[in-house]
């Protein structure tokens, strides 16, 4: 199968060198000035003069029939280097083996359906895996195996059970004004929950002024939220008074997940 690519691959380099040739003799014909003077045929000038009538100093005809077979032999030219192509990896694939299997296998991990998302107790954030194994979406995740993870539902149970107690031993945090939606497009999941321009957002799926990390925070739970279908209670002071939405974030016709524009409130 090697010897018969390589004798291929020759009789294909013969056609590309006699496309090349061919080519180089028809632009030097086009682009060659007149023996009495005057502008070239040109590869893609206008055949007509300024009045639309064709050019007296020159073989139109002639010019029509060298610019085709210029772009036949183009195209022809392109169909060749495909196949060259083709030929080269076939033999780069017979010279490495092995190289072409870790390829294949590498494919196939990308493509497999991943798991469901699982709870990161380290971390306190909601993961997915990558396609090698490991984990995604938080630092040092590549170095750490997605599958040795702490069960999701047991570590939701701890982390459920964590916040209870913090919640038992810490006064309530007094809600602030964090972020202002700037821009609520329409037919949006924004504008689905009644999000409106100026809305002035005190909590946002538990993030809140205290924490959200100059918005970050918002930004990493949007994606998680999406991928489990999840819709996250906003809380949000409009005209001075305090009101409660639910927002789902989801792909839509329009710009990233939520539709709507948030701006930093200070």
């Amino acid at each position: 199968m090697e010897q018969e690519a390589r004798k291929q691959l020759s009789s294909l380099d013969v056609k590309r060198k006699s496309l090349e040739l061919e080519a180089d003799g028809i632009s030097s014909e086009l682009n060659a000035k007149p023996e009495g003077g005057g502008e070239p045929m040109g590869v893609d000038t206008p055949l007509v003069d300024k009045d639309g009538y064709p050019r007296g100093d020159i073989d139109v005809y002639r010019a029509r029939a060298l610019r085709s077979r210029l772009a036949i032999i183009r195209t022809d030219h392109k169909e060749i280097m495909k196949e060259v192509e083709a030929k080269l990896a076939l033999l780069a694939a017979a010279a490495n083996p092995d190289k072409v299997e870790a390829e294949t296998k590498e494919l196939q991990q990308r493509l497999a359906q991943k798991p469901k998302p699982k709870f990161d107790a380290k971390t306190g954030k909601w993961v997915v895996m990558n396609w090698d194994g490991s984990v995604a979406g938080v630092t040092g995740g590549e170095t750490r195996s997605f599958h040795t993870l702490e069960d999701a539902e047991q570590a939701g149970v701890a982390a459920v059970t964590e916040a209870m107690n913090r919640v038992s031993t810490t006064p309530p945090v007094e809600l602030k004004p964090f972020c202002r939606i700037n821009f609520v497009a329409p037919e949006s999941p924004a504008a689905e929950a009644c999000m409106e321009e100026n809305d002035l957002v005190l909590e946002f799926g538990g993030i809140n002024y205290t924490n959200h990390d100059d918005l970050k925070a918002i930004g990493e739970l949007v994606p998680t939220a999406a991928a489990e279908e999840e819709a996250l209670e906003v809380k949000i002071l409009r005209n001075g008074e305090k009101l409660f939405v639910k927002i789902r974030p989801k792909a839509w016709h329009g710009r990233g997940l939520l539709g709507c524009h948030i701006v930093k409130y200070e």
